[in-house]
């Protein structure tokens, strides 16, 4: 009996045993593949910012066309864009009102006319003719006021140069359009006056301000000039800073041809200096990328100016340090 589940035990065992070898799934070991970095070592240099720009002579001033009352348009004098000359008529607005007051107004003026005269045909007290003469003063001011008004109702070019079409929207005014006193009709080109200028598109340039000093350079002829008016123009679809440049000399320079513009904004010496491409930003922070012992490092930095594609560190960065840039 004892010998039958001796057996028995180790039968169970047996099996239990062979069940457990056959589960066993064999886990391959999978050999790591070492990371390679592109670095480049933070170097202590010389630093500049500096902008080269196409300059050109044009016409960077226009002036605002507006309607002086309110009213709705009667005809539209000139099919823009066009070139006008200072004082010719661009629109008119509808004047029935006004002309109705004036007639009223001239009936009125009338009669306190021909009350002087009738008080001096009836040789009446000096006091009343004199009464009456103020009367036909404040009626004559009135009368004159309105007919004057009638001018406001016509709009006119306030300069030689080119008239463009433009209110909020796009959309061009048409004759029957009611306008609002105050309300941009368009924009006349100022060509009283060609300018030196750089256009750029979108973004502004860096820390150029009034006053910023440039160096001019025409073929062979090197100059120099200073930034006197920045002009924005935000069209809906693009933006545009004029950059008004006046030359120290503009007898050096020929109007024609490509001039171009450099604007040296700051030097620096002994700065530590990396690539732009290698500088993080998140959350408003910037940060780099050290390789330290084959280990990659986040380190936050301060940036300074710009200079092409590399830009000054300020802090977090005593130089020679490897960047990783990939």
């Amino acid at each position: 009996m004892i010998l039958v589940a001796f057996c028995a035990a180790v039968t169970v065992f047996t099996g239990c045993g062979k069940k457990k070898s056959q589960d066993e799934i064999a886990v391959p070991i999978l050999e790591t593949r070492s990371v390679t970095y592109k670095t480049v070592n933070a170097e202590i240099r010389d630093i500049s910012q500096k902008y080269e720009q196409p300059g050109s002579y044009g016409y960077p001033y226009s002036k605002k066309v507006k309607f002086t009352v309110s009213g709705q348009i009667k005809s539209i004098d000139v099919e823009a864009p066009c070139e006008v000359k200072k004082g010719q008529l661009l629109c008119t607005l509808y004047t029935d009102d006004v002309l109705e007051e004036i007639e009223k107004e001239q009936i009125r003026l009338d009669q306190v006319k021909s009350t002087v005269d009738t008080l001096y045909q009836n040789n009446a007290d000096a006091d009343q003719i004199t009464m009456a003469q103020y009367d036909v003063q404040i009626e004559q001011m009135r009368f004159d006021r309105l007919k004057g008004s009638l001018d406001d109702y016509s709009v006119y070019a306030p300069c030689d140069g080119e008239f463009t079409i433009e209110q909020p929207g796009w959309n061009p005014y048409n004759v029957n359009s009611r306008v609002n006193e105050g309300a941009v009709f368009g924009y006349a080109t100022d060509k009283d006056e060609r300018y030196l200028c750089v256009e750029v598109f979108d973004n502004k340039l860096s820390n150029v301000n009034f006053g910023t000093a440039v160096k001019l350079q025409q073929g062979a002829n090197v100059s120099g000039g200073t930034v006197t008016d920045i002009v924005f123009k935000d069209s809906g679809d693009y933006s545009k800073y004029t950059y008004v440049i006046t030359p120290d000399d503009p007898d050096e320079l020929l109007d024609f041809g490509d001039i171009t513009v450099v604007f040296d904004i700051y030097s620096r010496l002994d700065s530590v200096v990396i690539p732009k491409k290698a500088v993080k930003e998140l959350g408003g922070r910037n940060f780099v990328y050290l390789l330290i012992d084959g280990v990659k490092v986040e380190q936050d930095v301060e940036l300074g100016i710009e200079d092409n594609g590399d830009v000054e560190v300020i802090s977090g960065l005593s130089g020679d340090e490897q960047i990783i840039v990939n």
